[in-house]
């Protein structure tokens, strides 16, 4: 577990800014949902737009507490916040290093390739894991000062999803990025299939055969359930886990089975 820890000292200041400002951001949408709530004229914007806008951006219901944090955070901002801390993280590790020409001085240590990759990976989970905590603390500091009053349960459960979310894209990203040494060919595929995926889950209500499609998305299996409402999803967790598990061994087989670029 020693690259793990290196990993982590290497990241300790990094890791701290992002903390602090998504602590910082959740905080501020947390603040300002006094000022909104009941508003009646911020709810006819929402169930105005198209049913697949409504879909994407997490209902209608914007003053509600639920609705609200659903549409402000946890519907696209604050996932897409933590996604780029992941998808930054898993193409540079292997591949960015590899490209830099720094990655041989960690292969000429006594260190199996397969056990690098995976200390590597997860380093980049404990990273996204300290990540999404730090958007829970504002929560809980707020979460009845500002009038939301939602379960803690409900909140933590929300998190876990996200947290899972990001990690199977980021690993899928590590692992395509690791498979061919190149970071920018690993960071296109994931990000087109992430983006394609958000728009077919949004579409899927009013376009029928997308319907068919909706589970091959991670983003029914992040936000179908409402966790925020329903608590966690047992099955959505371990769909997620299991996509992130795979992602991690895939890319390990091809790291651990090809030449580096010289």
């Amino acid at each position: 577990m020693k690259l793990v820890r290196s990993e982590l000292s290497l990241q300790r200041a990094s890791l701290i800014g992002w903390s602090l400002a998504i602590a910082a951001f959740v905080a501020l949408v947390v603040a300002v949902y006094p000022s909104v709530a009941g508003d009646d004229s911020l709810d006819a914007i929402y169930e105005g737009l198209p049913p697949a806008a409504q879909q994407l951006l997490g209902g209608s219901d914007a003053t509600s507490p639920v609705g609200y944090l659903n549409t402000q955070l946890y519907a696209f901002l604050l996932p897409a916040i933590l996604l780029v801390f992941a998808f930054g993280r898993s193409a540079g590790t292997i591949a960015g290093e590899e490209e830099q020409r720094t990655l041989d001085l960690l292969l000429a240590q006594p260190l199996a390739r397969w056990l690098a990759y995976m200390e590597k990976a997860l380093a980049i989970a404990i990273g996204l894991f300290l990540l999404s905590v730090a958007s829970l603390i504002p929560l809980f500091a707020l979460n009845s000062s500002a009038g939301l009053d939602i379960s803690v349960a409900n909140l933590i459960g929300q998190t876990t999803q996200m947290f899972l979310f990001c990690l199977a894209l980021g690993m899928w990203t590590m692992a395509v990025s690791s498979a061919t040494g190149k970071r920018g060919l690993g960071l296109a595929v994931v990000i087109g299939y992430t983006v394609a995926s958000y728009l077919i889950y949004g579409l899927a209500g009013t376009v029928s055969w997308l319907e068919n499609i909706v589970p091959a998305t991670p983003w029914r299996w992040y936000a179908e359930n409402q966790p925020l409402q329903n608590g966690v999803g047992v099955e959505e967790c371990l769909v997620l886990l299991a996509a992130a598990a795979v992602g991690a061994l895939v890319g390990m087989w091809f790291f651990n089975r090809r030449d580096l670029h010289a």
